[in-house]
């Protein structure tokens, strides 16, 4: 018989195989700032003094603590269809509700074996229908082929940067200094995964940073493209694309076959651009799914 039970951060180390390595990373980091519990929540499922589930909570910044992110749910195969999920979900719920937590919120991805099974389980426990927040293209070396990989001047005034090459404090400096405005999920400073160094670039002009081009190295031999953002005065004349055509030929060149795009509801011109552009020489697009789960 399993039990559940919340955990306290030092249990990380005993559920490390249960979770994403990106996200143990930023537990890890959370701890370290001392952030660890007013950030991350932690509920497990042990079979004697086995780890067999876990969920990772993480409270939403900026919300009052009103909205959390279930950023992992996970079940050892051996332990699955036995009422583990559930049950995880019956004292996240619990613990939701005593830290003041109104909703819930998680991603998944459409087109993989695992969706429809997501999508089944959610609609079961009462999470809303999902939506799709972004839309995700994915390119091998077909992409070598586009017209508008070659390369072209920059705008009088800019010039490209290797964005591994500077200190992050020199980075949100700069980009202070531009008076940067930008959503969070075009932040240049995630911690997901590790930072592609050869493949992330930044635009800077006299003023500080003007843009950025950010990549991350998912497995050997694939690429995300998480973070494409120029200022608004550039927005028109084609930077955009300058930045992520440099950023295709250096992946090209290094050998690795696989890139992944992920291009944001929330930005209409980049998914335009994105859907012109791009999806000619994608032999996949997918879906970036959000559902919700509301909480009285």
């Amino acid at each position: 018989m399993y039990k559940i039970k919340r955990l306290a951060p030092k249990d990380r180390v005993k559920y490390k195989p249960l979770m994403f390595q990106w996200l143990y990373l930023q537990l890890e980091q959370s701890i370290r700032s001392g952030q660890g519990q007013s950030r991350f929540m932690l509920i497990g499922a042990e079979v004697g003094d086995a780890p067999v589930g876990l969920a990772v909570l993480e409270l939403r910044a900026g919300t009052g603590a009103q909205c959390a992110m279930l950023q992992c749910l996970f079940v050892d195969k051996a332990w699955r269809r036995k009422g583990i999920a559930s049950s995880i979900m019956e004292e996240v719920r619990s613990l939701c509700l005593e830290k003041k937590v109104k909703s819930v919120e998680v991603y998944y991805y459409s087109g993989k074996s695992s969706t429809e099974t997501i999508e089944a389980w959610l609609q079961k426990e009462g999470w809303t229908q999902p939506l799709c927040d972004a839309v995700v293209f994915h390119i091998n070396r077909d992409i070598a082929r586009a017209s508008w990989l070659r390369e072209r001047p920059l705008p009088s005034g800019l010039e490209l940067f290797l964005w591994a090459e500077k200190q992050e404090h020199e980075l949100k400096q700069a980009i202070e200094a531009a008076a940067a405005v930008f959503p969070s999920f075009l932040s240049p400073f995630k911690t997901f995964a590790p930072l592609e160094p050869s493949g992330s670039l930044g635009l800077m002009s006299e003023q500080g940073i003007k843009g950025w081009s950010i990549t991350y190295r998912l497995t050997e031999d694939t690429i995300l493209y998480d973070a494409l953002y120029v200022a608004p005065e550039y927005q028109q004349v084609g930077v955009a694309f300058h930045m992520l055509a440099r950023s295709i030929r250096l992946q090209l060149e290094a050998g690795i076959p696989y890139g992944i795009f992920t291009v944001n509801r929330g930005t209409p011109v980049m998914m335009k651009l994105a859907r012109q552009w791009l999806a000619p020489y994608s032999w996949k697009t997918s879906e970036k799914r959000i559902c919700y789960l509301p909480l009285n």
